[in-house]
């Protein structure tokens, strides 16, 4: 490059004074020899200093779900085939040295058909409705073109001890402390799952990483970040070692207004947070700073987490009047909440790592407040509203209250001091009432959610308000393998209503995307809610007995309900047929309890071959009991709410090192014997003999149901690079449900998913 472009600035400079006389000439090339260095120096680039850079990848993928023996739950699912591609361009300019800008695409093809609405096939009767085509793998919003992960714009500034970046957008990955901006799930993944948002890697190397070593905690398939959209600033070096970040976002799932009429996502949550206005209504702030190098290699940081709400959102009817069907005459109430905290992290030793993180919440609620002079509407005498009477629809007022501040703490340690045998603690201690809407006490993507929940595997898997406990883990490798122990015990911190939630962990994901309601990025409440009617899946009581009660994010009518990647259940473990006819749910302090082994060996020298033969297992128990339990083994010991037991083999070999292939066998359980039906009685049936079925209450019954579910998988699939930077993944999986006292929720399905993804 230097040579040519000096021969070039050379052939110019003697271009122009080959038209001078001979004396001229020489006198002229003498007088540029002193700037032809510099001139030839500007012109080339520095090794930082590139025009355009534009990487990504495209990939097709085929799904296809097929319910050999159908229950009611998928009876508009039982055969179902969804086609789609997406190209992902990520592209980088930089100007100079010092200045990057960059811009993130995401373009999703959904090529199987679906339609935003059902009317698209009816267009005779509402002509108003044109067919239009949605992506639906990716959202059920109203809209005719989404994005998949994310689509931003951002520029990076570089200047000495100075560092900045600021992106926009539709989806911005970004994490704060455990407490106000964190993710966190250590269930592994395993090779079998090939995720969509795998990075580029060799399939030897996909299966090392997975195989012999398989990611529980950070990393991209695992990392600790979650997902916004709007503006955010990180100052990633500043002077002093300094740091910091902001953040101001309008997720989708605190857009709780109407605003325009049309929609009011009401905590339904989503990966895919700007979809929808910029009015900022329902509005997240963030702010972080941090100092490092702080005795070497500790972090200290303070960060602020807030969400707020315009307070005439109480105002507006489709809000309003979820409140007014609730049972027990409640008044719309509004939750801002603000959340600060303190952390540290970084190595106290070079073998002891510590991260912690101290903080409090504060919930400032908005009530709305009817006009007492007002003829359309009357109070009970405990101050409720009278449910025969409606809302004025003017702008009574509202009444504002701020709570107590409540605590939470969590705090890790991982130690390394036993070579060979790295260990790893936890301990949680998290108030009632201690709520942070994106942090690892929340479970799920539900930023409003604040049901009192008992969930199967909390505190090993998920955090949640009102607990405290430890989590402790044991995590060796050696030769050919390794294994991984984990035993945890937590509990609620006061008593709460035994309602229990637990994800299906074997089939869960399959069983949600096999569902019309399925989308990766904004889940719907309940599972089945895409068929004619909520009632396709015969599902335990829950808090309420009614579908339609209460507000969208409080409903707990107990049953299926989706989750990001996963399937959720739940239910109210009831003592006795009374309690469920009276809808008084036991409150007890309840413990959580998990034990789990995983662990992998290269049996390849055991058959003769140099090819890697890995053979993974991975088994689990868990419970909730209203007593400390050592170990949940069965739902008859005493005080056991729900036990389940989670089994999975998965072999995996190296045939060639471009072509693997993957195996799994598993079986997953859940039991309890506190469930409970509600069935509808015909005209004039009485109660059945030997109590089968407790307390008339109108028209309904009430009935024993004992939760006994057996989920079977065995499934066989491979990854395979046949050419550079181009890959072939496939699974086919035969899965099974059984429920032994409700036969009419027994299904069998085959699954079957092909991806190829091409990276340039």
């Amino acid at each position: 490059m230097r040579k040519t472009v000096s021969s070039l600035l050379l052939a110019s400079s003697l271009g122009a004074a080959w038209a001078l006389p001979p004396q001229l000439q020489l006198d002229s090339l003498h007088a540029s020899l002193d700037t032809l260095s510099n001139n030839m120096e500007s012109t080339l680039l520095g090794k930082d200093d590139l025009p355009l850079a534009v990487s990504g990848y495209m990939a097709f993928r085929l799904k296809n779900f097929h319910y050999s023996e159908q229950s009611p739950w998928v009876r508009d699912d039982q055969a179902r085939t969804s086609v789609d591609a997406l190209l992902n361009v990520n592209i980088v300019a930089m100007p100079n040295s010092y200045i990057t800008l960059f811009t993130n695409l995401m373009f999703p093809f959904d090529l199987s058909g679906f339609f935003t609405n059902k009317l698209a096939k009816n267009p005779t009767e509402a002509p108003g409705n044109n067919d239009e085509r949605v992506l639906f793998d990716h959202s059920t919003d109203y809209y005719a073109s989404t994005i998949n992960e994310e689509m931003n714009v951002g520029v990076d500034i570089r200047a000495g001890v100075f560092g900045a970046y600021v992106t926009a957008g539709g989806v911005i990955w970004a994490n704060a402390s455990p407490l106000t901006m964190w993710e966190r799930e250590t269930n592994p993944r395993f090779v079998w799952q090939y995720e969509l948002f795998e990075d580029e890697k060799t399939v030897s190397t996909y299966y090392k990483e997975k195989a012999f070593k398989p990611v529980k905690e950070g990393g991209r398939a695992f990392w600790t970040n979650r997902s916004f959209g709007g503006v955010f600033a990180n100052f990633y070096q500043l002077p002093y070692d300094m740091k910091a970040q902001f953040l101001v976002s309008q997720p989708a799932d605190a857009d709780m207004g109407t605003r325009d009429g049309l929609r009011m996502y009401g905590g339904q949550p989503g990966e895919l947070e700007m979809m929808g206005g910029y009015d900022l209504r329902g509005t997240v702030l963030h702010g972080r700073i941090a100092k490092e190098k702080i005795a070497d290699n500790l972090t200290v940081g303070v960060n602020y987490m807030g969400v707020t709400f315009d307070k005439d959102i109480i105002y507006e009817d489709e809000f309003r009047t979820q409140w007014i069907t609730q049972s027990e005459g409640g008044l719309p109430v509004l939750l801002n909440t603000h959340v600060i905290t303190a952390d540290v992290k970084g190595n106290i030793t070079p073998k002891l790592f510590l991260m912690g993180d101290i903080g409090v919440s504060i919930t400032d609620s908005t009530t709305f407040v009817p006009d007492p002079d007002a003829a359309d509407y009357s109070l009970n005498a405990d101050g409720s509203v009278n449910m025969n009477s409606g809302y004025s629809s003017r702008k009574e007022g509202y009444v504002s209250t701020v709570n107590s501040p409540k605590v939470g703490a969590y705090i890790k340690a991982q130690s390394k001091y036993v070579e060979g045998w790295p260990m790893t603690a936890e301990l949680v201690f998290f108030q009632p009432g201690f709520y942070s809407p994106y942090s690892l006490t929340n479970p799920s993507r539900f930023p409003g959610w604040r049901k009192n929940e008992a969930y199967l595997n909390g505190g090993a898997l998920r955090y949640s308000p009102n607990m405290t406990g430890i989590n402790f883990k044991l995590e060796p490798s050696f030769n050919r393998g390794y294994f991984d122990f984990q035993y945890a015990q937590h509990r609620q911190i006061e008593a709460g209503p035994d309602v229990i939630a637990f994800n299906y962990r074997l089939n869960g994901r399959n069983m949600w995307e096999s569902s019309n309601s399925w989308t990766k990025h904004k889940p719907l409440f309940v599972a089945d809610s895409g068929n004619a009617s909520w009632c396709g899946y015969i599902n335990r009581v829950g808090a309420s007995k009614n579908s339609s009660d209460g507000v969208k994010m409080y409903r707990q009518r107990g049953g299926l309900y989706g989750g990001t990647w996963e399937l959720w259940e739940s239910f109210a473990a009831f003592e006795n047929g009374d309690q469920v006819a009276k809808g008084e749910i036991p409150e007890h302090a309840k413990w959580s309890s998990y034990l789990s082994f995983m662990g992998g060996y290269d049996i390849g020298h055991w058959i003769g071959t140099d090819r890697n033969v890995m053979l993974t297992g991975f088994f689990a128990l868990s419970g909730v009991s209203t007593a400390f339990t050592p170990l949940a083994v069965s739902e008859k010991q005493s005080n056991m709410l729900l036990t389940s037991f989670f089994g999975q083999i998965e072999p995996t070999v190296a045939v060639t090192p471009t072509f693997h292939m993957v195996g799994i066998v598993g079986l997953e359980t859940f039991r309890s014997d506190k469930a409970y039906l509600m069935l509808t009685a015909d005209n004039g049936t009485s109660k059945t003999a030997k109590n089968t079925y407790y307390y008339e209450v109108n028209t309904s019954y009430y009935k024993k149901a004992p939760i006994n579910y057996k989920d079977f998988a065995i499934g066989l699939g491979f990854d395979w690079d046949f050419s550079d930077r181009v890959g072939l993944h496939f699974r086919y999986k035969f899965m099974t449900h059984s429920d032994e006292t409700v036969p009419d929720n027994d299904w069998h399905s085959h699954y079957i998913a092909a991806e190829t993804k091409a990276w340039f």
